[in-house]
Parts: structure tokens; sequence; C-alpha cells
């Protein structure tokens, strides 16, 4: 399989009076390590501090010349997940290439279950690809293109 595993941090305040990380936090596990997964400091952002993750592929950043646009996000619950001190593991990947578009797959899983055996969540993104300069839809380009082929695998099935 084809992914990217990105460890993010669960904070104390994800949790909910139940003690679970809060479904509004779930979104941002998933955003963090979408982050982590495209976007790539710069020199100046490095030469501050700022470390790059052998995660990240720098195809949506600051300075490129497209933007990304989250169209829609479905999220299926499995099971409640728990203050994770070692943080949640991560996994994602592209299920689909479109023109302008992708969908972006994810899995939420304990550190401990690379076999992805017990998933607390799983989700995909719809990122829509826009042009900076006129906010319209844009399509891939080929070098770019190439890159996210190099994630691609088999879309989650969601129950019905």
């Amino acid at each position: 399989m084809a992914h990217l595993d990105i460890t993010v941090p669960v904070r104390w305040t994800d949790l909910d009076a139940y003690g679970h990380v809060n479904n509004a936090a779930v979104v941002r596990l998933l955003e963090e390590a979408r982050i982590a997964a495209f976007w790539a400091p710069d020199e100046e952002q490095i030469a501050r501090g700022a470390v790059r993750l052998p995660t990240a592929m720098g195809v949506f950043d600051a300075a490129s010349p497209q933007l990304t646009l989250i169209a829609s996000q479905r999220l299926e619950y499995h099971r409640p997940i728990p203050y994770l001190r070692e943080g949640a593991l991560v996994r994602l990947w592209i299920s689909r290439l479109g023109g302008a578009s992708l969908d972006v797959d994810y899995r939420v899983l304990r550190q401990d279950d690379a076999g992805a055996q017990a998933p607390y969540v799983s989700a995909r993104t719809v990122v829509v690809v826009v042009d900076r300069g006129t906010n319209r839809a844009a399509r891939l380009d080929g070098p770019t293109r190439r890159q996210l082929e190099e994630y691609r695998d088999e879309p989650i099935l969601f129950r019905a």
C-alpha cells in the first residue's frame, strides 16, 4: 500500500467530558497530517528552526502557484479515541486524482497498529486545487500529478 504515516500529537484539550478525543479535534488531526504531507517549509523557515518532515511532498505550500481548498469531508468513527500520549498515527493516501481535485483517504490508528487492524476513524477529504491568482479551479500539472501518484491506493469503502 502506498501511503504516508504521520504522527500527530493528541492534546489534552482535544478531549471531551467523556475522556475521548472530540469529533471536532479529529478533523484537526486529519488537517495536521494533510499539512505535514503536502507542505514543506521554505529555506527561511528552516533557518528559523522549522523542521522539514521526511513525509513532506512539498506540492502545495505557501509559495506554490496553486492553493488547495476543502470541498468536503467524510468521517466514519469506529471507536472512541483515548488520550494517546504518544500521538495518533494518521495514515493517508490519495484514493482519486481528478483533473483539478483529489481525494485524500485516512485511517487514524494507534502507533502500534501498523497493520491497521483496529482503526479509530476512517475518513476522506475532497481537495480542490485552485490557481492562486484567479481563485479558479486549476488542473494538476504533470510533475504534481506524478508526485501524488506515488501515494495512490484503493479508496476506503464506507458503510452505507
